[in-house]
């Protein structure tokens, strides 16, 4: 029996050991979130004691050079952001203007009708011609003998 116990031994520690490794994961895991939440909260002071000293800045309560720098820096900042904002909304309210050519759609030059050889009878061109249809797909009105439409070359249904 040495060998199963050599493997319910190995197994006990390969379970031990995924044991440690996932406590220890929850642990540094938590530890990270306890020390983002310390440095957000200590973001967010620098962040309100700058904005009271700028304020103070502006307000003429404080007048080191440093602070003057930053807040100069701020006041031209804040300006391209207001350029920016403009820019935006400029580029968010730009429509898509949709060309139309004065004279409609214009055909392809490409052959759209499909004559039949003399050995099979009289052409019957001359009152085909006459007839128009509409292209199924484009809605073009194009001669009724048509194969293909001369607008967006869609095969005309016969």
């Amino acid at each position: 029996m040495g060998f199963l116990d050599q493997i319910s031994k190995t197994l006990s520690q390969g379970v031990d050991r995924a044991k440690f490794e996932a406590e220890k994961f929850q642990k540094t895991t938590r530890l990270q979130g306890e020390l983002n939440d310390l440095k957000r909260q200590v973001d967010e002071k620098m962040i309100e004691m700058g904005q009271r000293a700028y304020d103070l800045h502006r307000a003429g309560q404080i007048s080191a050079s440093s602070i003057a720098e930053l807040a100069q820096t701020v006041d031209q900042l804040r300006a391209s952001l207001v350029v920016k904002e403009e820019e935006l909304k400029k580029a968010q309210a730009d429509a898509y203007v949709e060309t139309v050519s004065p004279s409609g759609p214009t055909a392809q030059s490409v052959p759209i009708t499909h004559e039949q050889p003399a050995q099979y009878g009289p052409s019957s061109a001359s009152t085909t011609e006459a007839a128009t249809k509409n292209c199924p797909t484009c809605n073009f009105q194009m001669p009724g003998s048509a194969v293909f439409c001369p607008n967006c070359g869609s095969r005309a249904s016969f």
